[in-house]
């Protein structure tokens, strides 16, 4: 753990956490655009789990009913580029709050324990959907745990990254009188 975190540190730069935060803005921006509504076309506008903060069993057999075979083959294919994002703005994020905070502390690897959370996510989601439609209670609440962490550390590590650059803008106003 002390290894990474000194990595995040040490390669925590402005220079090279924006970069990779703009692919992984670019990533988002594919989802969003070109993956999601061709989802919620599949789904009958029903949302997918991983914008949701926790759903239950009737939720995802309902979804799966609803994309049927070949939504959920799209889905599949939905996650792969998700992992993608995923990973990459994990880094990006931990990059940067890393150089906001100018210091080695554990909370600059808050948004990869959360990308982990995601990945964990999708790889139920994939398991409940190869099990389809023999999915258990248990596996959906596993799921939606790894959501659920997800959502908040999500929040957890914008707030940390606000709060560090409204310090730095603090911190600067000062030296500049």
């Amino acid at each position: 753990m002390k290894k990474l975190i000194g990595f995040f540190f040490k390669n925590g730069k402005y220079k090279i956490a924006l970069p990779v935060l703009a692919v992984g803005i670019v990533l988002q921006a594919l989802l969003i655009v070109d993956y999601l509504p061709e989802f919620l076309h599949y789904s009958e506008n029903v949302k997918n789990p991983d914008q949701l903060f926790t759903y239950n069993y009737e939720y995802i057999a309902d979804l799966y009913d609803k994309l049927g075979k070949e939504g959920r083959k799209f889905y599949f294919k939905m996650l792969g580029l998700d992992f993608l994002y995923t990973t990459i703005s994990g880094v990006g994020y931990s990059l940067l709050l890393a150089a906001l905070v100018k210091k080695e502390k554990w909370y600059i690897m808050l948004p990869l324990f959360l990308t982990l959370a995601d990945v964990f996510e999708n790889i139920s989601q994939i398991i409940l959907m190869d099990n389809f439609p023999a999915i258990s209670a248990l596996g959906v609440a596993i799921s939606s745990t790894f959501s659920s962490i997800k959502m908040t550390g999500g929040a957890v590590s914008l707030l940390l990254i606000l709060f560090f650059i409204g310090r730095n803008i603090i911190q600067w106003v000062k030296i500049k009188r």
